[in-house]
């Protein structure tokens, strides 16, 4: 039987790299919040013994390195049914290379529909370490809402709600999240956001006091040949906020009225790649 579940995206309201961990690894703080775009998500246990996917996208593998596959695999031998086999369906409309974690949450949704199917054999410790394996955006989709996320986003702190209409623009060209890590290690002197601040704020749900200490240290390592545009026309039709999300290239606005940000968008959409308004999930 067919089992169907949301994939939602995410936009980091701010993002910090706090380092370099023994492994190699960046220690990011930053805040995750959960946004109504998503791709749509179908499992189906089959009597193949092996992991399929479809989907209509051009864009994406449909073998074993897609992240879907990757977690489908994962929790299958993590709950001793390797023999099984699954199908996954995939309708993408979270772009990619983006920073809206689409590939992430495409493993995510997976994983909880498996658990859901399997009638939930694994908790939510155990299934959050298994998303971890997939990538360090996972465990974030698969719980969702507004987290406080560090080390390397695995370590979740959940926020008071927060609410926002948000326009969502992504440019043609896609950025390279090793390169901007890369560029991080070779800079001096390089501005970080004021997380103290920022979370004092953020603790209370004082949002918009919040984000007057926050912004994405990854605007100043990922050059995207639009954004100062995308953020401008944003600020110009009403956003009180507006940064790149993740590594990049898309760029997000946050916006108390629906007519302000459908109205931005109509403006972004004859000149940006991608666009759409969404608003945030808690």
């Amino acid at each position: 039987m067919l089992k169907t579940k949301k994939a939602y995206a995410k936009i980091n309201l701010t993002l910090d790299l706090t380092g370099v961990l023994p492994n190699g690894y960046h220690p990011i703080f930053t805040l995750m919040q959960t946004v109504s775009l998503c791709d749509e998500i179908g499992v189906e246990i089959t009597g193949t013994g092996v992991i399929e996917i479809e989907s209509e996208e051009k864009n994406i593998p449909l073998d074993m390195s897609n992240t879907a596959y990757k977690a489908a695999a994962l929790f299958l031998e993590k709950i001793g049914k390797s023999d099984v086999g699954v199908k996954i369906y995939i309708d993408k409309n979270i772009p990619s290379q983006a920073g809206l974690a689409g590939g992430s949450a495409d493993a995510a949704a997976v994983l909880n529909l498996l658990n859901e199917h399997f009638s939930f054999p694994l908790s939510e410790k155990e299934l959050l370490a298994l998303a971890l394996k997939v990538g360090a955006d996972v465990p974030f989709c698969v719980k969702g809402k507004t987290q406080l996320c560090q080390n390397i986003g695995e370590v979740m702190s959940e926020l008071p709600a927060f609410w926002a209409f948000v326009v969502i623009a992504k440019p043609e060209e896609g950025v390279s999240t090793k390169e901007a890590f890369a560029r991080f290690d070779k800079s001096e002197n390089i501005s970080h956001p004021d997380n103290d601040n920022f979370l004092f704020y953020a603790a209370r749900g004082e949002y918009k006091k919040a984000l007057e200490n926050a912004f994405n240290i990854f605007e100043l390592l990922s050059v995207v040949e639009q954004g100062e545009y995308i953020k401008e026309t944003m600020k110009k039709y009403g956003a009180y906020y507006a940064s790149m999300s993740g590594s990049g290239s898309a760029f997000f606005g946050l916006f108390d009225s629906y007519e302000d940000a459908q109205k931005c968008e109509k403006a972004l959409s004859d000149k940006v790649y991608f666009t759409c308004v969404c608003e945030t999930v808690n």
